[in-house]
């Protein structure tokens, strides 16, 4: 008989060995076979891949440019390119994540352009830092394929200082695209040999705000309502129509909170 802290113990394990297997940026190297994982031009096709699909990154930065100091913390940092950008536009960068294969990208992106960051390996839900340790907190994608979304949020508000600011985004339960794989029965993480993320929680607004309620302003966006993924129809979608269809059913919702 498996103990409860076994079992704990073997999920955030499962969920670090799938983001070591599964590099979710590579879905922007689908058409360039040739590119060598970890190179100057495998990097720079994921930043502006990123910075064409996650096109309200603009807003989310300078939400977090009003907070108190520039000290800032990524939960889940992945292979580093969005913590890269935020280095750019001035935070002093800190990335944590479960996955090893991530975390070796992410130290390998910031040698090669020389850029100044910290990558360590952690738990979103028990933040490896003092109370009142940072500034900003970004957390983009992860917090719902985490055993308890919750407790991760309350270590988000514990290591935020004062009139902290942080940004977390969470797939959106009354979207299109949640609606299309589940009756498609397709896998939600770019699935590869059948294998598909151990967790992956999708939420209402109420819910988020619910799990938010510590924090002193919680400001909800929904954006994103397809991306890559869906191949040429996100190509011919009019710009638009797209933009709009987003801020109703869109996959993402893009959380901004204040301490």
């Amino acid at each position: 008989m498996i103990n409860n802290s076994k079992k704990e113990s073997n999920i955030y394990q499962q969920i670090g060995d799938f983001w070591s297997f599964q590099l979710n940026n590579e879905i922007y190297l689908r058409n360039h076979p040739e590119i060598r994982r970890g190179t100057k031009e495998y990097f720079k096709i994921i930043l502006d891949s990123r910075k064409k699909f996650i096109y309200y990154f603009p807003l989310m930065i300078s939400h977090l440019k009003k907070a108190p100091n520039k000290n800032l913390l990524e939960v889940g940092c992945g292979m580093g390119t969005d913590s890269f950008v935020l280095n750019k536009n001035g935070f002093d960068v800190i990335g944590i994540d479960l996955s090893s294969g991530h975390l070796k990208l992410a130290k390998k992106l910031f040698r090669l352009f020389a850029k100044k960051g910290s990558f360590m390996k952690g738990n979103a839900e028990i933040l490896p830092f003092p109370d009142n340790s940072f500034g900003c907190v970004y957390s983009y994608g992860v917090l719902h394929h985490t055993p308890n979304t919750e407790k991760s949020i309350k270590e988000i508000f514990r290591v935020l200082s004062p009139s902290g600011r942080a940004v977390i985004m969470l797939y959106h339960k009354w979207s299109l695209n949640n609606l299309v794989h589940c009756l498609l029965k397709e896998g939600f993480e770019n699935v590869k040999n059948n294998i598909d993320t151990p967790i992956t929680y999708r939420f209402s607004k109420n819910e988020v705000r619910n799990m938010c309620s510590d924090f002193k302003s919680c400001n909800i966006k929904t954006e994103y309502l397809y991306g890559p993924g869906w191949g040429r129809i996100y190509n011919v979608t009019p710009k638009p129509l797209y933009l709009a269809l987003s801020k109703i059913m869109g996959w993402h919702l893009v959380v901004y909170l204040q301490k």
